[in-house]
């Protein structure tokens, strides 16, 4: 039996992770605030992820937090940890009805922070093991994650709440303040109207996603040779060596030197994610690896071109939701494996079935 709440419950989604695994979240966040169009829904987050939630009009509230991975140079340990708990002690005054661990498995830390707010209601998957969750007042059985994309799973939570639907599509909701900037600063972008602006991203966290810079300058040089394709180029900024938030300013400046001057090539780097929806918001498509931009992409309705290891579980569970895609795998786990030849046949078969909205 699904759990019924009050008309004007306080919810809480804590949700702690990646960037894409909140983006994928966003469906489960509209459905909560359909069912419960007078309940007061707000989100626990991390500093990583929190600007995915920016402008989600489905919220009352967003709550962050800094992890200690993710302090910044100027914070210390001591004010991490006080800020955290100033913040868990205020969520428990007024006291929560329910908190929702949206994550795909058994969130053992999410529950531990469900603890300490000490909310009336608990809903998150059960440990696969069948071994009972202290604190877990509403269980939900374990589902086989590998064979369901991450939306699908969410949405079995959202089930436990008495929600019929929470299968998207993804959300973002970039600030058109921080858009009119990004349209300021690329002004071809909306000029150059005739042309399709690809969006490509060339960062990635983990190392075997990145593909690699000559390959981008030879997909650049093959695409743009019709005449009608142009590029934003993508990247986080920052040294590729920095511990907490590894950029790749050295590999974008490689694709410039490469890629030849009259290329139409525009530079974003984005050191918030604010900013990168932003510009995505402004393209027409998106081509980069399976990551936090793809799905932020998808969010915003992009058609995609994603690059992801040849591992089944990911293509099944992490692949682009709900917008048209190509999704494009070496023979190999690592996707500097993956050939030129094969993301710009990948381009061609997406841009011949993707209605002329965009592109």
């Amino acid at each position: 039996m699904s759990l019924v709440l009050d008309p004007q419950a306080r919810i809480l989604v804590i949700r702690r992770d990646n960037i894409g695994d909140l983006v994928c979240t966003t469906p489960l966040i509209a459905a909560l605030r359909a069912r419960y169009p007078r309940a007061h829904l707000a989100a626990l987050v991390n500093s990583y992820n929190a600007d995915v939630l920016e402008g989600n009009p489905a919220l009352d509230a967003v709550h962050v937090y800094t992890k200690l991975k993710h302090r910044a140079p100027s914070e210390s340990v001591l004010k991490v940890l006080s800020g955290k708990l100033r913040l868990f002690s205020a969520l428990r005054r007024p006291r929560v009805d329910c908190v929702l661990l949206a994550k795909s498995g058994f969130d053992r830390q999410g529950l531990a922070l469900a603890r300490w707010i000490a909310p009336r209601h608990v809903v998150g998957f059960a440990p696969p093991d069948g071994r009972p969750a202290t604190g877990l007042s509403h269980p939900v059985a374990p589902v086989p994650a590998a064979e369901m994309h991450e939306v699908e799973v969410l949405a079995r939570l959202g089930a436990a709440l008495g929600i019929d639907d929470a299968l998207g599509p993804l959300r973002a909701y970039p600030s058109a303040a921080r858009v009119s900037e990004w349209r300021t600063r690329l002004p071809a972008l909306t000029e150059q109207r005739e042309r399709i602006w690809i969006a490509l991203h060339v960062s990635a966290r983990e190392p075997g996603r990145h593909w690699p810079a000559d390959k981008v300058v030879a997909l650049i040089e093959q695409l743009a040779a019709g005449g009608r394709v142009g590029f934003v180029l993508l990247w986080a900024p920052g040294a590729a060596d920095d511990p907490r938030h590894p950029g790749d300013d050295d590999k974008a400046q490689a694709i410039q030197r490469a890629v030849p001057a009259d290329a139409p090539l525009l530079t974003a780097p984005t050191a918030r994610l604010a900013d990168l929806a932003a510009v995505l918001s402004l393209c027409d498509a998106f081509i980069g690896a399976d990551g936090g931009a793809l799905h932020l992409a998808a969010a915003l309705g992009l058609p995609c071109v994603a690059l992801f290891e040849n591992l089944e579980h990911k293509k099944c569970h992490w692949h682009p939701w709900r917008v048209p895609y190509e999704l494009v795998a070496p023979a190999t786990r690592d996707i500097a494996d993956i050939g030129v030849e094969q993301v710009a046949e990948a381009w061609r078969r997406l841009a011949e079935r993707v209605p002329q909205r965009r592109l």
